[in-house]
């Protein structure tokens, strides 16, 4: 176990940033509470392995986080300092949503993994660790409420873990995309975090699961009661589901209470929604008072009308020669490579993007390269699928 340093104040951060900004190449992770004790997104430790120190450095005791902060936020953006990570985009989408900070120079070792292409994906940091180094980490406190404090010895013994392992285990899966020729993959796909960013969703509403279970035209009472219980939850710094649950919210839609009194005996509903205010507005969604404002169409470009769904005769069946090309140059990846590959490179999704926006503008240039290759090989012509569909490029 390496050197574990647990900085809470101001002076000892700035200073312990100063060292890691002379530093070629850090291990980081963070540690965050996502509406499971607290409302909202919240920042609970940030862990940096140099090589010989853990750095367990906790914003919870800071006043101004994001300004105390700031010089690990330096480090973070700066080039010159390689940030290994394992499955980073929780983590930067976090920094960006919180505190606009953009990490530069990452180093991702699932991407590593993924390109690797000798098994599933979906890799725990755990198991990878233990897969590549023969080490079994112990994941006990993974679901521990990060943000409660003093943190208990238990909780900083994990918290290093997940970072003190991340550089050897970065140099063992870039060996052997080495050995491969693949380092270029690795390249594109770790520049390409960079540039992930937090946007915020303006309607959640539409993402629930939930949504399913009612009527179209139930859709405003589900949006203005999702809408309220976010309100509280925040008023009450407690996540949306100890307000009421998903499934409640759904409920309360299809057999909404009539009446304050019931309003007042409805189950699984937070204490604080029977009491003023929140039981009077409460009782503005029952039937009698009710007033739906109907929901606005969404903008043209957030629409998600399938690209094959739009076409019909000659087009559409264009459409599906491309298809059916893609399908077989999947075939033949695998053939040429293995089924991971292929996936990687012809998965679904990406299929669908081809079939409209062309291979040139949907795939990364190390992508294009095995599908130039493998038509090349197969003499198929690759120009076939390179550009947009050409109704695309019409409407």
């Amino acid at each position: 176990m390496a050197d574990i340093q647990y900085l809470t104040t101001p002076a000892a951060i700035q200073e312990a940033a100063a060292w890691l900004h002379t530093q070629p190449r850090l291990a980081v992770d963070l540690e965050f509470d996502d509406m499971r004790h607290h409302y909202g997104r919240n920042l609970a430790l940030i862990q940096i392995y140099d090589g010989q120190t853990v750095f367990l450095l906790d914003p919870v005791p800071l006043t101004n986080p994001g300004e105390e902060l700031a010089p690990l936020w330096a480090v973070m953006g700066d080039e010159a300092v390689e940030k290994v990570f394992h499955s980073c985009k929780s983590d930067i989408l976090l920094l960006d949503e919180l505190y606009h900070v953009r990490v530069r120079r990452i180093t991702d070792t699932s991407v590593l993994h993924t390109l690797l292409a000798e098994s599933d994906n979906n890799i725990s940091l755990g198991r990878l660790i233990q897969s590549e180094l023969g080490i079994e980490v112990d994941k006990g406190e993974q679901k521990s409420n990060w943000l409660k404090r003093p943190l208990t010895e238990a909780q900083k013994i994990y918290a290093a873990n997940d970072v003190l392992y991340l550089l050897e285990l970065a140099d063992r899966l870039t060996a052997k995309l080495a050995a491969l020729g693949r380092l270029h993959w690795a390249a594109e796909e770790n520049r390409a975090l960079e540039d992930v960013r937090y946007t915020r969703d303006e309607r959640p509403y539409l993402r629930m699961a939930s949504k399913y279970r009612i009527m179209p035209q139930e859709m405003p009472l589900f949006r203005d009661l999702y809408l309220l219980r976010d309100k509280v939850a925040q008023e009450l710094d407690r996540p949306p589901y100890m307000v009421f649950s998903n499934d409640r919210l759904a409920e309360l839609v299809r057999d909404t209470p009539r009446t304050a009194g019931d309003w007042r005996a409805a189950r699984g509903l937070h204490p604080e929604l029977k009491r003023s205010p929140y039981a009077d507005q409460l009782a503005q969604f029952s039937p009698d008072n009710f007033v739906p404002v109907p929901e606005p169409p969404l903008p043209a470009e957030a629409r998600r009308f399938p690209f094959r769904r739009r076409l019909n005769g000659e087009k559409a069946a264009q459409a599906d020669a491309r298809e059916q090309f893609l399908m077989n140059l999947k075939t033949a990846v695998s053939q040429d490579m293995n089924s991971y590959v292929a996936n990687l490179v012809l998965s679904n999704r990406l299929i669908a993007d081809i079939i409209e926006l062309g291979a040139d503008a949907a795939l990364r240039p190390w992508q294009q390269q095995i599908l130039r290759e493998v038509t090349q090989n197969r003499g198929l012509d690759y120009g076939f699928i390179a550009q947009p569909f050409a109704w695309a490029t019409q409407r």
